[in-house]
């Protein structure tokens, strides 16, 4: 199982600030860096041995160490909690806000966050590679469901289906 794979990972912060927005960020590994940056970014800039990750979403800056910040235009794939869209909430898996949408559309309720865990358990994650930000994406898919609950409610001012997910 990746350190990043648990639901009690530690919520270390970085200590240094976001140069752009100023927020201080979650420490995240040269490793998860190295993955996400694209080649031109990882040859000039991967140097600082630790590095913080921004999660204000309307700042642009991903990454960053002292003097340095790696902009979401550099990395190799979008950035879940950095953009408004339907893609990926869950890296490893692949389950996308529209998957998770459609599946509670369908069913009434969401089995995503018990599958993961059971992916975890047996040691199938990859999350500190995957994961833009280094870490399990359970927090993620959590909030994604929640999101798409609340949007279902507005939009047709009734329940999707009983509040039963899967593993909570």
């Amino acid at each position: 199982m990746s350190s990043g794979c648990s639901v009690e990972a530690p919520k270390k912060k970085h200590g240094e600030q976001c140069p752009r927005c100023r927020r201080v960020g979650r420490k995240v590994t040269l490793t998860t860096v190295g993955a996400m940056a694209e080649t031109r970014v990882e040859s000039l800039k991967l140097s600082a041995a630790e590095y913080g990750i921004c999660r204000t979403v309307d700042c642009p800056v991903v990454y960053f160490a002292p003097g340095m910040a790696i902009e979401k235009s550099e990395l190799r794939a979008p950035v879940n909690f950095k953009e408004n869209y339907e893609g990926p909430v869950c890296y490893c898996f692949n389950h996308t806000v529209a998957s998770i949408r459609a599946e509670i559309q369908s069913s009434g309720h969401s089995t995503v966050q018990a599958m993961i865990t059971k992916e975890i358990k047996a040691g199938r994650c990859a999350c500190e590679v995957k994961n833009p930000a280094g870490s399990c994406c359970l927090g993620d898919i959590t909030r994604a469901i929640q999101a798409v609950r609340a949007q279902l409610k507005a939009k047709t001012g009734l329940q999707p289906g009983p509040s039963r997910e899967a593993g909570v």
